[in-house]
């Protein structure tokens, strides 16, 4: 399983923590990933950062590269609908 951007890969930090549960290695490493992206997604709430919507815009073209130029008048009201 994927998580967050930085996914943790090495125990030994939280070794004296996680050893506490019977997990395997691997559970032990998805239980420090989930409370890692737990309290990521909180204080990224906490200080208005949505990293899902940060995600998606560095993925995404604007909106204006897929417009084509249009010559419009230089008064509005000129502009036939």
């Amino acid at each position: 399983m994927r998580w967050g951007l930085a996914m943790i890969t090495d125990l030994t930090p939280y070794r004296q923590y996680v050893d506490k549960f019977d997990l395997s290695e691997e559970q032990k490493l998805e239980l420090v990933n989930a409370v890692w992206v737990t309290l990521e997604n909180y204080f990224d709430q906490q200080l208005g950062i949505n990293q899902l919507a940060l995600k998606e815009k560095r993925h995404q073209k604007s909106v204006d590269s897929e417009l084509h130029l249009a010559i419009l008048p230089k008064d509005p009201q000129d502009i036939e609908l």
